[in-house]
């Protein structure tokens, strides 16, 4: 079963309270500390409790995309999430129909693209 540390938990406070406060927030935890899980706990907090399903923007290292698709898809099913990037002829395939309501919950991209 998948289980969030109590670290995570405290994190997962503080970025909803910063969330509510209309504030922004640096996760800079160290690497190998869950800092992906508990941005995905962040936004399914929002998705379930909130109502808030998105669409929102991950912006990741190319090397990472990968990564956080397989983690998405482990910890929250549910979401469906677009994995922008490929090539020019790819992305826009991706980009079909992606203006519609409800068409992607997660747009997981690399700072390449941005």
């Amino acid at each position: 079963s998948l289980k969030m540390r109590e670290y995570q938990h405290i994190a997962l406070d503080w970025m909803v309270a910063l969330h509510d406060k209309g504030l922004n927030g640096i996760l800079a935890d160290e690497m190998g500390l869950g800092k992906t899980i508990m941005t995905i706990s962040v936004l399914a907090y929002l998705a379930c409790e909130r109502g808030n399903w998105g669409p929102h923007l991950i912006v990741v290292p190319t090397t990472l995309l990968l990564n956080w698709e397989i983690e998405f898809k482990r910890w929250c099913p549910s979401f469906k999430v677009l994995t922008y990037y490929g090539s020019q002829k790819e992305r826009k395939l991706k980009r079909q129909g992606w203006s519609k309501p409800n068409s992607f919950h997660v747009c997981i991209t690399s700072y390449k693209m941005v």
